[in-house]
């Protein structure tokens, strides 16, 4: 999407991406029902050419985050053709309450990078990736026993006594989306009852339902056929199914299946989507949105990202980051308030807060987000700050 933003503007600090989630085992490559980021930066020149100290700046990371993700209201998230993308899946990350100790990277469901990701919320990311759409963790009310072979004995008994578990409430609105994604770990060469109490609680006619899936070697099974009964939706796409310990380097497969069933960066992706983002300043949260755009997305690779800002003329808040975007397109020389921009020039990131007299910049910067909340708190937090962006 592009966006044209007036006003004056210089560079400031950076988002990344990493909206990580607990450590988990066993998402997927042990079917229950078979036998078998960090980004630091210094400060940079503003965008107005105009020096300025420097200072560094050290990233946290985020964990424990297992339903952050759940969306609300559905956001204007639309493809090129007016529709809306919802990516819903099931993991036993986010519905198990492992122990402490869990050793997470040593089991095949999960994958690290930049965090501790289930293989199947891994497969859903690199959907979003893609095509943009808003993501939402299925979560039960009763979360599953963490032992394997307890596991596997009760998705036996949820299947032959086709029990459905309760879901924990949500303010999910199903009614704004057009096309759904939903993904899942095959247990029993089927779905998890879960999946099913989600396609039951929801009205999808009308809708696109587009399954995808990860396993231990033994396929999809009857999962297609499973979520098309059950979803009851107008239409339903040839899904994905990815072995668990393919999830890693299968950027390609999903990128060619969603081309295949006419889902693509192209025709799927809209420059008006945007992504929930918060932006933390010592114990202050405030809230935003991360633009659908191929430079934002780049950027929100780096997530959760913590940048340390220097104040410059009572109009931005700029910082300096160590890793160098591809996708630079669109420059301007002015900015809006709220404006999050990337600056090549300076290789910065900036918030701007206020405009001013003299809203023209010296150098181009790329807007990438913008901060929704209340700006007062810029114009009380000194000459420094520390500044992370996370997904919301």
């Amino acid at each position: 999407m592009r966006n044209n933003f007036k006003g004056l503007f210089s560079v400031l600090t950076a988002i990344v991406i990493a909206a990580s989630l607990t450590a988990c085992q066993n998402d997927t490559e042990q079917s229950p029902g078979n036998a078998s980021s960090q980004g630091t930066g210094t400060s940079s020149a503003p965008a107005s050419n105009t020096s300025s100290s420097s200072s560094s700046s050290s990233e946290s990371t985020e964990t424990n985050s297992t339903s952050s993700e759940n969306t609300g209201a559905a956001p204007d998230n639309s493809t090129e053709s007016g529709e809306k993308i919802l990516i819903a899946y099931f993991s036993r990350c986010g519905n198990t309450n492992y122990p402490d100790d869990v050793d997470a990277s040593a089991s095949a469901s999960i994958v690290v990078d930049n965090g501790r990701f289930g293989t199947t919320e891994y497969v859903a990311k690199m959907i979003q990736d893609e095509v943009g759409g808003d993501i939402h963790l299925i979560q039960t009310v009763n979360p599953y026993t963490a032992d394997f072979d307890e596991l596997r004995t009760v998705n036996h008994n949820e299947m032959s006594n086709n029990y459905l578990p309760d879901l924990k409430d949500t303010d999910l609105d199903i009614s704004g989306y057009d096309t759904v994604f939903v993904g899942y770990p095959v247990w029993a060469t089927d779905v998890p009852q879960a999946v099913i109490s989600f396609l039951n609680k929801y009205d999808f006619s009308g809708k696109t339902v587009i399954p995808f899936c990860t396993h231990d070697g033994y396929g999809a099974g009857s999962s297609y056929n499973t979520i098309a009964t059950a979803s009851k939706a107008q239409n339903t796409e040839n899904g994905l199914a990815i072995e668990a310990k393919d999830v890693p380097g299968a950027k390609s497969t999903v990128a060619s299946w969603l081309n295949s069933i006419g889902i693509s960066e192209s025709s799927g992706n809209s420059e008006s989507a945007e992504t929930a983002l918060k932006i933390t300043i010592d114990d202050v949260v405030l809230y935003g949105v991360l633009y659908d755009t191929a430079l934002a997305r780049e950027i929100k690779e780096y997530f959760p990202l913590t940048i340390s800002m220097v104040g410059f003329g009572g109009r931005e808040y700029y910082g300096g980051v160590d890793f160098y975007p591809q996708n630079l397109t669109d420059g301007q020389r002015n900015f809006e308030n709220g404006d999050i921009t990337y600056c090549e020039a300076h290789r910065n990131m900036a918030i701007f807060y206020a405009q001013t007299d003299n809203p023209n910049l010296s150098v181009d910067v790329i807007p990438i987000g913008k901060v929704t909340s209340d700006l007062s708190v810029f114009e009380t937090l000194g000459g420094h700050a520390e500044i992370t962006f996370s997904l919301a």
